[in-house]
């Protein structure tokens, strides 16, 4: 296995492949002049054409893989560097235990940035990162970059990120009305709550447009995936069914988070939409213990009934949707929840007839 972490030659690589520079030129069909001039050059993955380097790849074994690994790696280096200097310090043991869990590092390495800008105080640049992270994906790795708890966030002191982000969130809060700046300032609301539990609901603009019912969403569901809010769950269900915006921006997260279609600045679905990855992931969350009872009443009151009126057949798994709500019902202890979960299974039976 060739050392990813150093700058290795190509004549190393080659070398260790039993490959003199004549035989990488004639296999590859390069010039022999060009394979020397990258021979001998620690930085001859800067000085190479990318015809060149495909053909190399091609030809040497275990180059690709050094390609891709030195890449990341020297981004990850550069973005601790370029960190340590804003005064956050990065966990890079948790970075391995994140790519070990089925997070791709380019999204931890993006997620990083975000937070360089964010430190920076370059509001633009740290909006137009944020506002990329829509998605199941991506959540994940803003997820670890904002986790407070040692061992598996990206930072040994988060705190200083989270103050910074709310300084940047309330410029991006002021900026023109632009799909970049609702989503962005909706994630600022999700993870800070999510991180902390401390947004307080009451502060948070009234809902009165798209950019407001829908950073007020994402604040209220990041406190109730962590933090077993019920209170908060029950207002946010009341409010939804009296506001016919927030109703459509609940009706467009999931299906565009889960990319059973793609997020558009008009918050509008597609007229026919078969839900198949939003199925897939409430399934997940409805059998976790990973997400809180308030979060559970938040589905079960909320969001099932709207998504069942938009694809009755919940992405062709109704029937698996109906099992898991009475497996919930049978294990939940609230009262409440019991109710939420029959009164969507008759929903679900009501749709079969």
């Amino acid at each position: 296995m060739l050392d990813s972490d150093l700058p290795l030659r190509l004549s190393d690589i080659a070398e260790s492949s039993a490959f003199s520079m004549a035989d990488v030129a004639f296999i590859s069909g390069l010039e022999e002049s060009t394979v020397y001039r990258l021979l001998d050059k620690p930085e001859w993955l800067d000085k190479i054409s990318g015809r060149s380097l495909q053909a190399l790849i091609a030809t040497v074994p275990g180059l690709g893989d050094y390609v891709a690994q030195f890449s990341v790696l020297s981004r990850r280096r550069k973005l601790i560097e370029n960190l340590g200097a804003e005064g956050l310090q990065v966990n890079e043991s948790a970075i391995v235990r994140c790519v070990a869990g089925g997070i791709p590092e380019p999204y931890l390495s993006a997620a990083l940035q975000a937070a360089v800008h964010i430190m920076r105080g370059e509001n633009a640049k740290a909006s137009s990162y944020l506002a990329r992270f829509w998605g199941t994906g991506q959540d994940r790795a803003l997820t670890a970059l904002f986790s407070p708890e040692t061992g598996t966030g990206l930072l040994n002191n988060t705190a200083q990120l989270i103050t910074a982000s709310a300084e940047v969130a309330s410029h991006v809060s002021s900026k023109s009305y632009s799909f970049h700046a609702i989503i962005s300032q909706a994630v600022f609301g999700h993870y800070i709550g999510k991180a902390t539990g401390h947004i307080d609901v009451d502060t948070l603009p009234d809902v009165t447009d798209r950019q407001t019912a829908f950073t007020h969403r994402s604040s209220v569901m990041g406190l109730l995936i962590n933090h077993n809010d019920r209170e908060l769950a029950e207002r946010y269900s009341k409010l939804v069914a009296v506001t016919p915006v927030l109703k459509t921006v609940e009706e467009w997260s999931f299906p565009t988070y889960t990319r059973d279609t793609r997020p558009n600045s008009d918050f509008t679905l597609p007229r026919s939409l078969l839900l198949r990855n939003t199925a897939s992931e409430i399934l997940k969350e409805i059998r976790s213990k990973d997400y809180s009872e308030a979060y559970l009443y938040y589905l079960t009151t909320v969001y099932l009934p709207i998504a069942l009126n938009r694809d009755e057949t919940f992405g062709l798994r109704d029937k698996e949707l109906l099992t898991a709500l009475l497996e919930c019902s049978d294990r939940s202890n609230d009262a409440s929840i019991r109710a939420a979960c029959q009164s969507v299974a008759q929903q679900i039976h009501r749709s079969a007839r």
